[in-house]
This record gives C-alpha cells, sequence and structure tokens, in this order.
C-alpha cells in the first residue's frame, strides 16, 4: 500500500513541478511573440472587431471594459454585446460611450436554441460584418494590458495560427482560504495551457481570423452550443487545428473575499463543459482529480494514525516526506502569483481547492445539464442544447 502512495505522490509532484517549468518557460515565448509583433508595422495589422458580450453588475467591469477600450491597437473595431437594452451591463455602456464614442453597443435580445454568451458573441460578428478581418473575443470582468489585442491577434497577423488564446491569473487581494484556492485552480488552468497537448481556446481571450470563422463553421457550431470556448476545443481537436497560446494576453482577475459558492459553481461549469463538449479531458480530468486528492488523504491518514499510536513508522516518515516534497513545489508555483502568501496558506489552498476538486467532478458524473447566469441548459452530445429553461 505505501509503494502505491509512494508512486502516487510522485506523479502528484512530478506533474506539478512539470507544470511549474512550462510556467518558467512563458516569459521567453512572450517576449519572442513581442519581438515579433514589433516588426509589423501598423498600416499591416488588419481591422479587427473586438466582441465583447456583457452581462450582470461585476464590481470589477466597468474598470474592465476600460481597459479594453484603451487598447493600443491601429484599427479596433470594439463591439459590446447585451441581451436587452435595459439591463444594468447596457446602461454602464451608454455611459461609456460618452468616453469612448469608438465604442458599439448592440442587443442581441434572447437566446433561443444556444447559451446566451454564444447569442451575444454572434450578434456581435453579425455587427462586424465584413468590416473586420479578425475577430477577437474577450470577457468583460478582467484587467487587460494596453496590448493585450496586439499579444492576441499577433500570431494570426504573422500567418503562424488562424486560432489564438491567452488566458487570466488571478491577483488575489486577500489571504482567505477561498480566495486563494480560486487563484490555484485558476493557474492550474494556465499552466496546463503551456503545455502544447493541453492548449485550448479560452473564450475569455481568443482570436480567430475571419476566413477561419466561416472554414470550420464556428457560427454554425455555437448557435446551438451552450459554450463557446469548450465546443469550438472540441472542433478544432477533432481536425487536428493548432491553437497557439499567446502568454502576454494574459488578463487579470481581482479577487477579494471570494465566496464559496461562487468558486464552487465556477469550477462546477468548467468540469461540465468539458464533460458536454470534450468527454475525453473530462475523463482525464478524474484522473487528475484523483492524483490531486488521494496523497494528501493518504498522508493525513498516516499522520494520524501516527498521533493514535495505531500506525507504522514507515507510514509517518513518508507523510512526511511527501508534504515536504509538495511545499518546495508548491513554493516555486507561488513565484506564478502578483502577490505571493504565506507558504502555509497556499498549501491549506492547495488541498481545499483538491477537495473541492473532487466533490465537483463526482457531482458531474449524472449531470445532464447546466445552470449559467441564472438559465437551465439541457445539454446533449458535443453541448448542444436541448433544452432552455429561464
Amino acid at each position: 500500500m505505501i509503494w502505491f502512495w509512494l508512486l502516487a505522490a510522485g506523479a502528484q509532484c512530478g506533474l506539478l513541478y512539470l507544470l511549474a517549468r512550462a510556467g518558467r518557460a512563458l516569459p521567453k515565448r512572450e517576449a519572442r511573440q513581442a519581438a515579433e509583433n514589433c516588426t509589423v508595422p501598423d498600416e499591416k495589422w488588419p481591422k479587427a472587431a473586438l466582441i465583447i458580450p456583457v452581462a450582470g453588475e461585476h464590481p470589477n467591469m466597468a474598470a474592465a471594459l476600460k481597459s479594453l477600450l484603451c487598447q493600443d491597437y491601429p484599427r479596433l473595431l470594439p463591439i459590446l454585446v447585451t441581451a436587452t437594452a435595459e439591463e444594468p451591463a447596457a446602461r454602464l455602456i451608454r455611459d461609456l460611450q460618452k468616453e469612448y464614442p469608438a465604442a458599439r453597443h448592440v442587443v442581441a435580445g434572447k437566446a433561443q436554441q444556444c447559451g446566451q454568451k454564444n447569442h451575444n458573441t454572434l450578434q456581435g460578428v453579425a455587427a462586424a460584418g465584413k468590416e473586420a478581418e479578425v475577430y477577437v473575443f474577450c470577457d468583460s470582468t478582467h484587467l487587460a494590458r494596453p496590448d493585450f489585442v496586439r499579444c492576441l491577434t499577433g500570431p494570426i497577423v504573422r500567418g503562424e495560427a488562424a486560432f489564438s488564446t491567452g488566458y487570466h491569473m488571478v491577483d488575489a487581494r486577500d489571504e482567505q482560504t477561498v480566495t486563494l484556492a480560486y487563484a490555484f485552480c485558476v493557474l492550474l488552468l494556465r499552466l496546463l495551457q503551456a503545455l502544447a497537448v493541453f492548449t485550448q481556446p479560452w473564450g475569455g481571450a481568443m482570436a480567430m481570423s475571419r476566413a477561419a470563422f466561416r472554414e470550420y463553421g464556428v457560427a454554425e457550431l455555437w448557435a446551438h452550443n451552450v459554450v463557446d470556448d469548450c465546443s469550438l476545443a472540441g472542433l478544432l481537436l477533432g481536425r487536428g487545428v493548432h491553437v497557439c497560446l499567446c502568454p502576454g494576453a494574459l488578463l487579470r482577475t481581482e479577487a477579494a473575499g471570494h465566496a464559496l459558492p461562487v468558486w464552487r459553481d465556477w469550477m462546477e461549469r468548467q468540469v461540465l463543459f468539458l464533460k458536454f463538449c470534450v468527454p475525453g479531458q473530462w475523463l482525464l480530468l478524474g484522473l487528475l482529480a484523483l492524483l490531486m486528492a488521494l496523497p494528501p488523504l493518504c498522508a493525513g491518514l498516516a499522520l494520524l494514525g501516527g498521533l493514535l499510536n495505531v500506525g507504522s513508522a514507515a507510514a509517518v516518515f513518508t507523510a512526511l516526506l511527501y508534504l515536504a516534497a509538495l511545499a518546495a513545489v508548491l513554493y516555486v508555483w507561488r513565484e506564478f502569483l502578483p502577490a505571493p502568501p504565506p507558504l502555509w496558506r497556499w498549501i491549506w489552498a492547495y488541498f481545499c481547492a483538491s477537495a473541492m476538486f473532487v466533490r465537483v467532478y463526482c457531482r458531474t458524473i449524472p449531470a445532464r445539464g447546466i445552470i449559467w447566469h441564472g438559465l437551465s441548459y439541457t445539454v446533449g452530445q458535443g453541448g448542444t442544447v436541448l433544452r432552455m429553461q429561464r
């Protein structure tokens, strides 16, 4: 049994170390892409439509939208899309248009056969029409650097890829367990993106050429699907299409006092999207959940057995050895955070994230639908929306 535990613990620490190495390689890739972008004169950058579905009343939304409307991209068409003209997000957009008159506001109406975000996005594409040669899709609650759009569209402009993606990082503004656990989960996904085998489009920051949008039938896919990025990932994986990761297109998500239900629901949606759209990756995610949770559980039981004098000395030694190795690896992971927390808090956040990961994954096994922004979607194969209820 101890040998099985050692194997699982070694695999876990090895994976975390591999991801840390992949993360450390990102700055070099970012610098190379930035240097290549500098060789493209302003007049060579094609007109790009920045399409942003906007909904809700997030406290960071105004600042996030301003950061996107202040991009240094030379020919940018910002299109902000809401479901209705009366919702709070629509009022915010009208206020922003006074300061940024180039921004267009599109009222999409309520979705009938797909996720509301997909519907809003497609209406934004329709509004762009043939004006734009590149489509950039972005969420409305993350802060962007002024060169975000250049970073994201660079590989497309240079002809290196038809699809590109960025990601985001969590800027934890407190040391509460849920906030740090959320930051860990986002960092895990970001570092997985750094491995080519796991690179796939992320709906919060992705771009594609208009030609690729048409060639691969993205509009037809999204028009009947519950989600944008995972459905596109399934399509591109099936057709062997490369997605270029742009490390410089890294959005910043500020988090403080992050609520447990918000974190849990976010994590559940991520797992469900994979289950419906990329089932092979969902199965791999189950193995990852087991790998993340089993060694800490065994270590806890071994240490408890030692305290109660019912366990073996070998088990206690193995637990301490594992915890030391885990602490060393997670210490390296902290360097990817804007403000590294104390190591013991970071390790505890890791344990909590692992436990939540297993709980959420188990809940998704029997699931047949998704609840998102107050809408209940019954979902079929590939993420196709079978029924929706408001």
